[in-house]
Order: C-alpha cells, then structure tokens, then sequence
C-alpha cells in the first residue's frame, strides 16, 4: 500500500514540486513531531529541513525514505532542492502571507492547493494498525483515570479540582498531554455543552458531565460521561436513558458504507421521538486521531460514507438549559461489518 508520500509523489503534475508547513501534515507525513519544519517534496525525492533543536532527533526518528536537512538558509536550501520545478503547491490552510513570502523567496508561483490537503485528509481518516494502537492507548489512559477520579467527587468538590484530579490521573498513566481543555461541570451548567471547569460545587442530586481526553504518540482519545451525585429524579432518569438509546443507534448504524448524515440520523430520531430533537444542536460525531477534531464530521449536512479504518465519535445529547444536561460519549472504529466500540467505560447511569 503506497504511503501518503508515495501518493503525494504521484499526484504532482509533471515539474511541480510540493512544501508541508503545517505542524499536523508535517508530523503525519515523517512520523515526527516538531514545532516548526519545511518538507519539500517532488516527483523523485522527499527531503526535511529541520533547525539544530530537531536535527539529532530527527535523524533518528524520520519516516523511511525522507532525507532529513540541518536548516541554515531556507532560501538556499529551498531554492537547490526546488532546482527545475516550475510550479509549488502547498497547503491551503496557510496564510496569504506566507503564501507571497514563499513565492519571493523561491521566486517560483506558490499555489495553496486544495487536492493537497485533500488527499493528506483522505489518508489521515483511515488509520494504520499502528494508529489504531496509539488511540487505544491513549483511550485507555483516559478510562484509567476516570476511574480513579470517580472515588473522588463528592458534594463540596469544585469543577475546576475534578478538571485538575483527571488530568493529573490522566498523566499518571501515561498520556503525553490533555487531547483539549477538559470539560467537568455540575449541575445547572451540564446544560452548557463545552462549559468550563469553575469553582462551582458538586451539591447532592446533581449530575456531573466530563468530556476529556489522553493522547499516546500525539494521537488522542475523547470520551465523555454524565454521572449522578445521590439520587437522580425520574426526569433525569428519563433524559439520561435516552441519550443512552441515541449512542447505541448510533453506534448500531455505524458502518462502512453508511452515510455520516444515516449515523446522525439515527441517533437524532432517538432523541426526537422522545420529544428533546430541539435540545440537541451538535453533530453527533466527527472524526479523532492526530487532532482531536478531524474528517469525518458525523453530521446532518456529511452524505459521505464512512470508510473501513476510520475512527469517529458517537455523542449525542440532550441539554436543557436551565436544569440540567447529559452527553455520552464513545470512540467507533469503522470496518464493513459495522462499528467496534474502542471505549470501556460503561455506559450504564454510574451513581455516586
């Protein structure tokens, strides 16, 4: 199976040559993380330029097939390796600034070219068996921790420790970094789909809503629970199990070949038969890996089919302001007999 690189090779026109400047493009196409690199790439050659806080490491830790470069002069060494080229594409999402810096400095047409991230996006979405390992690290990482901050909330406790104990548990074991700000809110501010974490107390008789997340190797996890303090009244219940009935349909539907838009769908008939379609306003899903948020979205407007490798998100939701809210979530991954859970966590209501 030919690598994004090979792919990104082969679809050059004739003469052309291509430059990486995005941290996520340049991590996924080496194999190496770095907070600032330059990736030319043409028809016969893949070469990385790298300032002297990376080279070592770099030169160990490259990708198979990529020449990696001390970076003195950008122009210099751009300008030798883009030697005949007649064109230069790169990604659409840097900016027009860089764009024009680029073209000066090479003295080549610089074009943001859409089939470029295109196609690095298409082969991020269907992960490696190597990928798929790292995001059930990190999973797990996530789950680990969960479980030990449960015996932690108690009425008294404010959003913000609960936030902090997760993390903290969270890097304890073993995850490199939080995958985005930790979501842990009480009560009346569950309803508030990404609240932040404030000094508000657990009182008893609330739920507690935690969307978190580990990273391993840079790939991440994301998961999110609503739990009971004490007694949940039969509204809450209600609520709850139907969340509960909207990730399971959604999760039931998931499948190679199945439209983003039939997934949402799924889970979303599930909350408006119960009579809340109008308190669930997000997408049920989109997709994880190198980034916490990336394709596919799992929305009403995506008619695209999901594909085998894929890893989505399965979150339904019902909030209502005011009371209260609850989220469910859970990690998918795609083949053509349908969706593998890759989160442990129940899903039954946990009552503390």
């Amino acid at each position: 199976m030919p690598t994004v690189l090979n792919q990104l090779q082969q679809a050059l026109p004739q003469g052309a040559a291509a430059l990486l400047i995005t941290e996520t493009s340049r991590r996924y196409v080496t194999g190496f993380a770095s907070s600032l690199g330059y990736i030319f790439v043409t028809k016969g050659q893949a070469t990385a330029l790298f300032d002297s806080r990376y080279i070592e490491a770099a030169t160990a830790g490259v990708a198979p097939g990529i020449t990696v470069q001390l970076l003195k002069s950008l122009k210099e060494q751009g300008s030798r390796l883009l030697q005949g080229a007649t064109a230069l594409y790169t990604e659409v999402g840097i900016t027009v600034a860089q764009l024009n810096a680029l073209g000066g400095l090479f003295n080549l047409p610089v074009k943001g070219a859409a089939w470029v991230d295109s196609l690095i996006a298409k082969a991020r979405a269907q992960k490696t068996a190597w990928e798929l390992e790292q995001i059930v690290k990190a999973q797990r990482f996530a789950e680990q921790a969960l479980e030990q901050v449960l015996g932690f909330i108690k009425p008294g406790v404010t959003e913000r420790q609960i936030a902090a104990e997760l993390e903290y548990r969270m890097k304890l074991c073993g995850s490199d970094d939080m995958s985005f700000e930790t979501i842990a809110v009480t009560g009346k501010k569950t309803s508030l789909p990404h609240g932040v974490p404030g000094d508000e107390t657990v009182q008893k008789g609330d739920f507690i809503t935690m969307d978190f997340g580990a990273t391993c190797n840079g790939y991440h996890s994301d998961m999110t629970r609503t739990v009971a303090v004490g007694a949940p009244t039969a509204k809450m219940r209600k609520v709850y199990e139907t969340v509960l009935a909207a990730n399971l349909a959604a999760e039931e539907k998931a499948a190679a070949g199945v439209a983003c838009s039939e997934v949402d769908a799924a889970a979303r008939l599930v909350i408006e038969k119960a009579g809340y379609g109008s308190c669930f306003g997000h997408s049920t899903g989109h997709g994880v890996g190198l980034e916490i948020h990336e394709a596919p979205t799992v929305g009403p407007k995506n008619s695209e089919p999901l594909c085998p490798g894929q890893v989505i998100t399965a979150e339904p939701g019902i909030y209502l302001p005011g009371e209260f809210g609850v989220r469910i979530e859970d990690m998918l991954f795609i083949t053509k007999n349908g969706a593998k859970n890759l989160t442990n966590t129940k899903k039954s209501l946990i009552i503390l």
